[in-house]
C-alpha cells in the first residue's frame, strides 16, 4: 500500500497539471512583482485551482497527486519573486546595459536549486520538530485539497475573473477609460499633503489574499512616511509648483530610505528569531554525512539522500562560480563569490521555511532577508579589500540575487513539505517535484522579465511604468556602499531606529496582553512603498474582513472560510488576467507603440468602475456561502 500510494503522488499526471498552472501564475506573478514590489504565495490559488482541474479532467487522482500538482505550480511563482525582486538592479545600477536571457535563466536556476537542497536537512527541524510554527497557509491548501470542490464550479469563476481582470486592465493601460492612479495633493500650513491610489484589481487581491491585519500594517507605514515625514520635511515653495510632484520627490529623495533601514533591522531581527532552527538543521545536514546513520523507514519521513544534497550544492557552487566568472572575467572574485553565496543562502534559507512556518509564505521577508544578504556580502568583500569597481558591484549584487531566489524557494519548499505532512505525502516526492518545476520554471520567468524591462521601462514614477521598488532598493544600497553616492545616510540609520522601536514595542506587547504582535517587515515595506500602492492593499483587506464577518454573523461553522476561499479564488483571476494584459501590452510597447490611447481621464468613473467589480465580488462570495450552506443541510440526516 506504501508502494502504491508513491506511485500516485508524482505523476504525469500532476505533473501535467502542476506545469499548466505554473505557467499562467508564474506569468502574472512575475508581472505583479515588477509591478509594485509585492507578490503573494501561489500556494492558496494553486490548490484551489488544481484541485478543480482534478475534479473535472481527473476525477480518479489521488489527494496526494493534488498536492505535487500545487507544487510544481507555485515553484515557479517563488523563482519569479527572487528574480523579480534583484535582477533588475543590475540595470539600475549601471553594472549591466540589459538584462540577457540565459543570465536570467541561469541565475534563476542556480538560486532556486540551492532554496531546495537547504530546505531537504532543515525539513524536521521546521515542520516536524518546531510545534511553534503552524505553517497557516499550508494548513489552508491541505484543507482544500481533502475537501476537494464541484471542477466546474471552481473554474468558471475563476474563467470569468480572469477575463473580468483582462478587461478592467484592457480599458486601463491599452484604451484608457479608467485611470492608472487617482492623485492629489493640498497645502496646509505651508506643507504639502499627499493622497493617492492605484486604481488596481491586481493589488486589491493581493490585500485580501494576506488580509486586514498585515494591509493594516503596510497602510501604517504609508501613513508615517506620506503623512508625517514628508509634511515636516516638505517646504511648500513659494513659487507655486505642481504639490503632486513635491511629494513624490521628497519621497523618492529622502523619506524612502527610512523604509529600507527599517526592512534591514527587520531582517536582521529575522534571523535572531530562527537562531535554533538554523542550528538544528546544521547539525541534520552534518548528522547525515555520517556513515551508518539509521534511515528513515516510514514513507512520510523520506528525503533525498543528504549525499545527493551535498552533490547538489557542490555542483550549484561550481555553477554559480562558472557563471560569476563568464560575468567578471576574475578567477578570485568568482570563487569568493560562490563560497559566499552558499554560506549564506544556508542561512537565509532557514530563515524563509522558519517564519513561513509563523505567518505563511505570503508575508515572508524576501526582499529584507536578500538586503541582508547584500550587507554581508558587501561587508566581506570589504573587508577582503577586494576593491569598489564595479566588477565587485556586480558580484555582490549577484550573490542578492541568489540569495532572494533561493530565499523565496526554500520558503515555498517549507510551505510544501509541511502540506505534504498534513496530508500523509513522502517528502522525497514534494522535493522531486519542487527541483523539477525549479528547474522549468527558471528558463519561463527570463523571457517574461526581458519582455516587460524592455515594454515597460522600470524604476520610473510613470503610471505604467514598472517601479520595482525592491531593485531599486538593491541599487541605490550599491551606490551607498561601493560609490558613496547621495544616498541620504540620516535617513537609513532613522529608519533602523524606527524599525528598532518598532520590535521593542512588539516585545513589551507580548507581554503585556500575550497576544498583540507587530511586524517589522510590513510596516518598513509599507513606509517604502509609494501610497498609491499600499491603499488598494487595505480596500482588499477590509473586504476580507467584511466577508470573514459575515460569515461569522451567518452562524454557519467554517462560513466565513469557505467565503474567503471562494474570494481569493476570484481574485487569482484578477491578478491574472491583469497581468497577462500588462504582459501582452509589453509587446507593441517595446515596438515604440504609444500606450495607452487616452479616451477618458476621470477620477470619479475610475473609483466607481473599482467599486462596482469589488460589490460584485462581495456578492458572489457571500453567495457561494450560502450555497454552501444549502448544500450541508440538505446533506444532513
Amino acid at each position: 500500500m506504501k508502494e502504491l500510494g508513491e506511485r500516485s503522488e508524482l505523476s504525469v499526471r500532476s505533473v501535467g497539471i502542476g506545469f499548466a498552472v505554473g505557467f499562467v501564475m508564474t506569468a502574472a506573478i512575475t508581472y505583479l512583482a515588477l509591478y509594485s514590489g509585492l507578490a503573494i504565495s501561489a500556494a492558496i490559488p494553486a490548490a484551489l485551482i488544481c484541485t478543480g482541474l482534478i475534479r473535472v479532467r481527473a476525477k480518479r487522482a489521488t489527494v496526494l497527486e493534488n498536492n505535487l500538482a500545487q507544487t510544481i505550480a507555485s515553484s515557479g511563482e517563488a523563482l519569479a519573486v527572487g528574480v523579480a525582486f534583484t535582477l533588475p538592479a543590475l540595470v539600475l545600477a549601471g553594472v549591466r546595459q540589459d538584462l540577457d536571457y540565459w543570465e536570467v535563466s541561469l541565475a534563476a536556476a542556480l538560486g532556486g536549486l540551492l532554496g531546495v537542497l537547504f530546505m531537504i536537512p532543515l525539513r524536521r527541524s521546521l515542520t516536524v520538530e518546531s510545534p511553534e510554527l503552524t505553517y497557516p497557509e499550508s494548513v489552508a491548501a491541505a484543507k482544500i485539497a481533502e475537501a476537494g470542490e464541484d471542477g466546474r464550479g471552481t473554474l468558471l469563476p475563476a474563467g470569468l475573473a480572469v477575463l473580468a481582470g483582462a478587461v478592467f486592465k484592457v480599458l486601463s493601460s491599452v484604451v484608457q477609460v479608467i485611470s492608472g492612479t487617482v492623485e492629489g495633493a493640498v497645502a496646509i500650513g505651508g506643507r504639502v499633503f499627499y493622497g493617492g491610489m492605484d486604481i488596481s484589481l491586481a493589488l486589491v487581491g493581493v490585500g485580501l489574499i494576506v488580509k486586514l491585519r498585515f494591509t493594516v500594517m503596510i497602510v501604517a507605514g504609508g501613513v508615517l512616511s506620506w503623512l508625517v515625514a514628508i509634511p515636516l520635511l516638505a517646504d511648500v515653495p513659494a513659487a507655486g509648483g505642481s504639490l503632486v510632484t513635491l511629494a513624490w520627490d521628497t519621497w523618492a529623495s529622502h523619506i524612502r530610505y527610512l523604509g529600507i533601514g527599517a526592512m534591514i533591522v527587520g531582517g536582521c531581527w529575522s534571523i535572531v528569531q530562527a537562531r535554533t532552527s538554523i542550528a538544528r538543521g546544521a547539525r541534520t545536514a552534518f548528522a547525515g554525512l555520517r556513515p551508518g546513520r539509521r534511515a528513515a523507514t516510514e514513507r512520510t519521513d523520506t528525503d533525498l539522500g543528504m549525499r545527493w544534497v551535498v552533490g547538489g550544492v557542490a555542483l550549484a557552487g561550481l555553477g554559480i562560480f562558472a557563471f560569476v566568472w563568464s560575468m567578471v572575467g576574475s578567477v578570485a572574485l568568482a570563487a569568493l563569490s560562490a563560497v559566499v553565496a552558499v554560506v549564506l543562502v544556508f542561512f537565509f534559507s532557514a530563515v524563509s521555511g522558519y517564519v513561513v512556518g509563523f505567518v505563511g509564505n505570503s508575508n515572508n521577508p524576501i526582499s529584507g532577508l536578500a538586503i541582508c544578504g547584500f550587507l554581508a556580502a558587501s561587508l566581506i568583500f570589504t573587508l577582503l579589500r577586494a576593491g569598489a569597481d564595479s566588477r565587485v558591484v556586480l558580484c555582490v549584487l549577484l550573490i542578492a540575487v541568489f540569495v532572494c531566489t533561493a530565499t523565496a524557494t526554500a520558503g515555498d519548499t517549507a510551505q510544501h513539505v509541511k502540506t505534504g505532512a498534513i496530508l500523509g505525502g513522502t517528502p522525497r516526492r514534494v522535493q522531486l517535484a519542487q527541483l523539477f518545476g525549479v528547474g522549468v520554471f527558471a528558463f519561463v520567468v527570463a523571457p517574461i522579465v526581458v519582455l516587460l524591462l524592455a515594454g515597460y521601462g522600470i524604476g520610473g514614477e510613470g503610471s505604467d511604468t514598472l517601479k520595482a521598488p525592491q531593485a531599486v532598493i538593491f541599487a541605490n544600497l550599491a551606490d551607498a556602499v561601493f560609490t558613496r553616492g547621495s544616498v541620504p545616510m540620516g535617513m537609513l540609520w532613522t529608519g533602523a531606529g524606527i524599525g528598532v522601536a518598532l520590535i521593542v514595542l512588539d516585545q513589551v506587547l507580548r507581554r503585556v496582553t500575550g497576544g498583540a504582535v507587530i511586524y517589522v517587515m510590513p510596516i518598513a515595506i509599507g513606509i517604502y512603498l509609494p501610497l498609491s500602492l499600499s491603499l488598494p492593499l487595505l480596500v482588499g483587506g477590509l473586504l476580507a474582513h467584511a466577508l470573514e464577518r459575515a460569515g461569522r454573523r451567518s452562524g454557519e461553522p467554517g462560513a466565513e472560510d469557505v467565503a474567503h476561499d471562494r474570494a481569493v479564488l476570484v481574485c487569482s483571476g484578477l491578478i491574472t488576467g491583469e497581468a497577462l494584459v500588462g504582459l501582452s501590452a509589453a509587446l507593441p510597447r517595446s515596438m515604440g507603440w504609444d500606450l495607452p490611447i487616452r479616451v477618458l481621464d476621470n477620477p470619479f468613473v475610475s473609483l466607481a468602475a473599482l467599486g462596482l467589480v469589488l460589490a460584485a465580488l462581495f456578492w458572489y462570495a457571500n453567495a457561494a456561502r450560502n450555497r454552501n450552506a444549502a448544500h450541508s443541510d440538505r446533506s444532513s440526516p
